[in-house]
């Protein structure tokens, strides 16, 4: 297997990768992945369901290759199959111990009040506030804890200080 390492410069960025680990079908999709190429069938097969949410993850984290499977039978259609290829993590982050606990309380903070906070943030940005900043200032939250929620949900997309919905939710 060879090693390779994910670059972690912005604290916001662990926030999916602790999300990854925070399940047992999670981390056992991740460790299949890390050894094979597998398709979204065969992870159903052997895991269930939560498959699709952990394929989510590891795309949002920008640890997911995806390459499609030519069918034994010509008549078949192709097959998307996944991979992942970081075994390691390269972390340079300065944080104060205070915005750490604010990452932490985004990482493990209940479903329901996530979903919640979710709401707020899509509400403004229906409304046109997509910038962390304004979305902060408008919901009176952290802007650490927008960024990170963002990071974390799997309905918005943080692109830099920008909170977008997911407009495609294929894997």
């Amino acid at each position: 297997m060879v090693r390779r390492a994910k670059l972690v410069n912005d604290v916001v960025e662990l926030v999916p990768v602790l999300q990854l680990f925070s399940t047992e079908t999670y981390r056992k999709v991740y460790e299949t992945l890390l050894a094979e190429w597998r398709t979204l069938d065969e992870l159903k097969s052997l895991y269930g369901d939560g498959v699709d949410e952990a394929l989510r993850i590891l795309k949002n984290a920008g640890m997911l290759e995806v390459k499609w499977r030519m069918p034994e039978n010509p008549s078949s259609k192709p097959e998307k199959e996944y991979h992942v290829s970081y075994t390691h993590l390269s972390i340079n982050v300065y944080i104060s111990l205070k915005d750490f606990n604010v990452i932490l309380n985004a990482i493990f903070m209940a479903e329901d009040e996530e979903s919640e906070i979710v709401s707020r943030i899509m509400e403004q940005i229906n409304r046109g506030r997509m910038s962390v900043q304004h979305i902060s200032r408008e919901t009176g939250l952290d802007g650490l804890f927008v960024r990170a929620v963002a990071k974390k949900s799997l309905r918005l997309n943080l692109r830099g200080q920008l909170v977008e919905p997911v407009k495609n939710d294929e894997i």
